[in-house]
């Protein structure tokens, strides 16, 4: 998709429906002369002669007639959000009152822009490298707290300048290795050999924190996707709605009630988490039944985390014995339900589950849900505020980026080791700077940036 920047652009800003205010924002070299004739300021000063960032009181026309009670600011190039000149008309926030605003700038000489291209523009005329283009749409889509803290930082350019250092000590050797191709009489490498490894060293490291940081990054911003499974009539469905504080799923004593995976959302201290009530696991001639449990199965495989739920007032079943064979070990916590009705702290069986993570509740009584909330919070979010504290890769493509950068330092200390030529440890070090201008968007490829951005919401 070819977009000219050099178009003035126009859309609504604000989301569709009815509101308290409703905002039509115009960007580009003609953003004034857009809106001017259709804005009649209620004082001396218009907005063609406006400060900028100034808001002023006045209406919008339409044909010479009042159309609506308006504040418009100018935002001068290069002090705005595009590093354009940019006019925002803050209307009444009706639909018909948004929109007529939007068509009366279109007649007037804009284009109506493409989702995300206000951005796009942002990151063209580098006010935003591509890791806080992508934090504005982090930010906007976020839907925990801790997302949103996330999202802030990488905004603030943590990630930026975590790139940017790593990038200095790379190029810092590839230069030194450059000029061991110029002159190799002077053995440039091995004099600085010593240097050249220990900034490798430290970049490799480096790169490997943030590789680390990806996971649980993404389940920072994206939230945490949760499967509760086991066989039927240990409390699933309950325990789903005592988590949620409401009667959501349907909960008899008939077993195979449950048919089909059942997702909900909910916010744990600032934890998004994505909820999955599954079909029991047993065997059934029930087609439908089959099929839920086929779904079962795949929501263990597509899950961070699973709740194995088991029934602590019953013997353990050859179906509970099913379900822990399928969830995987490291990423299961075993729930004891219906604890209202043991004799004891644990059932009898409670040593079978090994080494297994295991705790006990009633989704009947509410009793133990709190320590299971804080379970899973700790277990997604481990030392959470460290971690807000460094760059963290938040998204595949930055992490593919970083794995590539990886591969390539890698490359070149081996190749320093087996002593090969400056030349191939050129090769890996152009490489690594390559990937790294990758996650900030200094060597992206447009039809890549166009992807990004198409996600975007028009008007942002």
């Amino acid at each position: 998709m070819k977009l000219d920047a050099e178009d003035t652009i126009a859309a609504i800003a604000t989301p569709p429906g009815a509101g308290g205010v409703g905002i039509v924002r115009v960007s580009g070299p003609r953003a004034v002369a857009v809106v001017q004739p259709l804005f009649r300021a209620q004082g001396k000063l218009t907005l063609e002669r406006a400060p900028s960032h100034r808001m002023l009181y006045g209406w919008i026309e339409q044909d010479g007639q009042p159309l609506d009670e308006v504040l418009a600011v100018v935002m001068r190039a290069p002090r705005s959000y595009t590093r354009q000149d940019v006019v925002e008309v803050h209307c009444h926030g009706g639909a018909l009152v948004t929109r007529t605003v939007l068509e009366l700038t279109l007649k007037g000489g804009a284009r109506l822009a493409q989702p995300g291209e206000f951005t796009l523009r942002a990151f063209l005329n580098g006010r935003l490298d591509l890791t806080r283009a992508e934090a504005v749409q982090d930010l906007v889509g976020a839907r925990s707290g801790w997302g949103l803290r996330v999202s802030a930082n990488q905004l603030r350019g943590r990630l930026y300048g975590e790139i940017q250092a790593l990038r200095e000590d790379v190029a810092h050797v590839a230069a030194l290795v450059s000029a061991g191709i110029d002159f190799p009489e002077e053995d440039v490498v091995f004099a600085h050999r010593e240097d050249i490894q220990r900034r490798l060293h430290g970049a490799e490291s480096r790169v490997r924190a943030l590789l680390e940081s990806a996971e649980r990054g993404r389940r920072m911003r994206e939230g945490l996707a949760v499967a509760i499974v086991g066989r039927p009539n240990v409390g699933k469905s309950s325990l789903l709605n005592a988590l949620l504080r409401e009667s959501r799923a349907i909960v008899t004593d008939i077993p195979g009630t449950t048919r089909d995976t059942l997702e909900e959302s909910l916010d744990l201290g600032g934890l998004a988490v994505r909820l999955t009530d599954t079909a029991g696991i047993r065997d059934t001639a029930d087609q439908i039944e089959r099929e839920g449990i086929a779904r079962t199965r795949r929501a263990i495989e597509q899950a961070d985390l699973v709740l194995a739920v088991l029934d602590g007032s019953a013997p353990l079943q050859p179906e509970d014995r099913k379900v822990l064979e399928l969830a995987p070990a490291a990423a299961t916590l075993a729930v004891v339900n219906k604890m209202d009705r043991m004799s004891g702290a644990e059932p009898p069986w409670a040593g079978e589950l090994g080494a297994l993570p295991r705790l006990a509740l009633s989704a009947l009584t509410g009793e133990g849900l709190a320590a299971l909330e804080e379970w899973v919070r700790g277990w997604a979010v481990q030392d959470e505020r460290p971690l807000l504290e460094h760059a963290i890769l938040t998204n595949l493509r930055q992490t593919q980026a970083a794995q590539g950068a990886l591969s390539a330092v890698q490359g070149a200390l081996a190749a320093i080791e087996d002593g090969l030529g400056e030349e191939l440890i050129a090769v890996d070090l152009a490489r690594a700077l390559d990937a790294l201008g990758d996650i900030v968007g200094e060597t992206t490829a447009d039809d890549l940036l166009n992807r990004i951005f198409a996600e975007f919401c028009i008007g942002k």
